[in-house]
C-alpha cells in the first residue's frame, strides 16, 4: 500500500495531511524537465492517475507546436506555469512573460524556472491583468487559482493593452486563462497596435463564472476586430454557448 493510499484511508490522517502538506512542495517530472507543485493545493496531480504532463495535454501540445512560429509566449493566468514551463522546454528559442496574481503559484513557477535553467528566458509578473492600471483585491480562498473579489488581498493591475503593446513589434502567442476575468479586459484589445503580430489562445468561462464570466461578450469583441476564430484543431467557430467553457484560437490579419 502506498503512503498516499494509507493517508486517504483515515479521516484524521487526511486532515493532518491537509494542514502539514500546505508547507510541502513537490518536484514532478514534466516533459523533458521538472515542475514544482504544492502537495495539498495540487494533490490531484500526484495522488492519482493525472499529472501535469497529461493535464490539458491537447492544449499543451497545440501551444508547444504553435510557439515555434513566435518570438514570445505571453501567459496571462500562468498559475504554476504549466504552459510557460512546457513551452520553454519545448522551444529553446522563444522567450516568455508569465503573469499571475496568485503569489504562491508565482513562487512555484519561479522555482521551476530556476531548476530547469529557464529563468533567463522568462519574466514573471505577480499581478492581475485588467482594463486599466491600478489595484484590485484578489481572493485565493476556496480556489487553486483564486479570483478577483471584494474581500481579497490588494494587488496591482497591469493593463492588457499595455502588456501586449510592449511586444507589438514581436510575433507573440498569447494564452489567456483567467477564470472569467477575460470579460473585464478583453475590450482593451482594441488599443493594441500591430494586432496582426498576435495570436490569442483563450479559455472562455461560462456566463456568471466568478460573477464576471461572459463568453458571448468576449466572442463579439473578437468578431468586431475581425479576428479569425477557430478551435485548437483549426475548425472555424461561428458562435459560443454562454453556459459552456470554450477554448478559442484567434488571429488577426
Amino acid at each position: 500500500m502506498s503512503i498516499v493510499s494509507f493517508f486517504h484511508r483515515f479521516k484524521f490522517l487526511r486532515q493532518l495531511a491537509k494542514v502539514t502538506g500546505r508547507k510541502i512542495n513537490i518536484k514532478q517530472k514534466f516533459h523533458n524537465g521538472y515542475i514544482f507543485l504544492n502537495a495539498v493545493e495540487h494533490s490531484w496531480a500526484w495522488t492519482g492517475k493525472m499529472n501535469y504532463t497529461t493535464f490539458d495535454a491537447e492544449l499543451q501540445s497545440f501551444i508547444h507546436k504553435t510557439s515555434k512560429s513566435f518570438d514570445y509566449f505571453i501567459d496571462i493566468g500562468s498559475n504554476i506555469g504549466v504552459m510557460t514551463v512546457g513551452t520553454l522546454l519545448a522551444n529553446n528559442t522563444i522567450k516568455a512573460i508569465a503573469v499571475d496574481p496568485n503569489e504562491q503559484a508565482v513562487k512555484l513557477l519561479k522555482r521551476s524556472l530556476v531548476y530547469n535553467n529557464l529563468n533567463d528566458r522568462c519574466e514573471v509578473i505577480n499581478a492581475v491583468v485588467g482594463d486599466k492600471e491600478g489595484t484590485v483585491k484578489f481572493d485565493t480562498e476556496g480556489s487553486v487559482t483564486g479570483h478577483v473579489a471584494e474581500d481579497g488581498k490588494e494587488i496591482g493591475v497591469i493593463r492588457f493593452s499595455s502588456l501586449l503593446n510592449q511586444h507589438s513589434t514581436d510575433k507573440a502567442l498569447v494564452k489567456i486563462d483567467v477564470e472569467g476575468y477575460e470579460a473585464v479586459f478583453i475590450s482593451d484589445l482594441a488599443k493594441v497596435t500591430n494586432l496582426g503580430n498576435f495570436t490569442i489562445v483563450i479559455e472562455l468561462h461560462p456566463l456568471g463564472f466568478n460573477d464576471i464570466g461572459d463568453p458571448v461578450k468576449v466572442f463579439e469583441v473578437f468578431k468586431q476586430l475581425k479576428g479569425n476564430i477557430t478551435d485548437i484543431y483549426g475548425d472555424t467557430v461561428s458562435e459560443v454557448h454562454p453556459e459552456r467553457t470554450t477554448q478559442l484560437v484567434v488571429s488577426f490579419n
